[in-house]
């Protein structure tokens, strides 16, 4: 004997749980204006208690944006869960994206031509709304290519590799500097190096 399948909740069903219509269902996924904060509220509460989310898939299909980010990163799988650093920066950037209904299309690739090509078709194929670029080198291919597709990105690497894009990074030889000529102000001879 087989289950019957349980219907899948749609966008009618949470308007008719909160009393509006599916145009105030949409308006207040979008985070447009129009709508109180109560019936805001009411939208999503109906929405959880239905276990309803907006349909990625249709979102595109409309011509709205695509709330996932992508990031492809060259390191071999059993490299990466090595690496703290990396693990951290994924975990992180992934809490932020969840705060905002957004999710995290992660890709290892094996060389930068792969990352081109991947980046390349998810913008194309409406896959991601935008990129984070990481491991920037000189003359670094990416910057052409987003820049040729209009794709928007966040570069983390030193402005004077990223050609332009809008980018973060941490000063981390200052820091250092700094360290150093603390401890020695302190009347430490030998410092060691400890690194991750």
């Amino acid at each position: 004997m087989t289950a019957t399948p349980t219907p899948r909740v749609t966008i009618k069903d949470v308007a008719a749980r909160a009393g509006v219509s599916k145009g105030a269902v949409s308006l207040a996924f979008n985070h447009k204006p129009g709508l109180s904060e109560a019936t805001r509220d009411r939208i999503f509460l109906a929405a959880r208690e239905l276990g309803w989310s907006p349909s990625l898939t249709a979102r595109t299909l409309a011509g709205s944006r695509v709330d996932v980010v992508g990031l492809a990163v060259c390191r071999p799988a059993r490299a990466l869960g090595l690496e703290p650093w990396y693990m951290e920066f994924v975990s992180g950037v992934q809490s932020v994206l969840a705060e905002h209904s957004s999710s995290l299309l992660l890709r290892l690739v094996r060389n930068m031509d792969e990352e081109v090509g991947a980046q390349e078709a998810w913008w194309r194929g409406r896959q991601i709304g935008g990129s984070i670029l990481v491991d920037f080198r000189a003359d670094d291919p990416r910057v052409a290519m987003t820049q040729r597709l209009g794709m928007p990105v966040v570069a983390v690497g030193h402005p004077s590799l990223t050609g332009g894009l809008t980018s973060v990074w941490t000063d981390d030889a200052t820091a250092v500097t700094e360290a150093v000529r603390y401890l020695a102000a302190m009347g430490h001879r030998r410092i060691a190096r400890v690194g991750g």
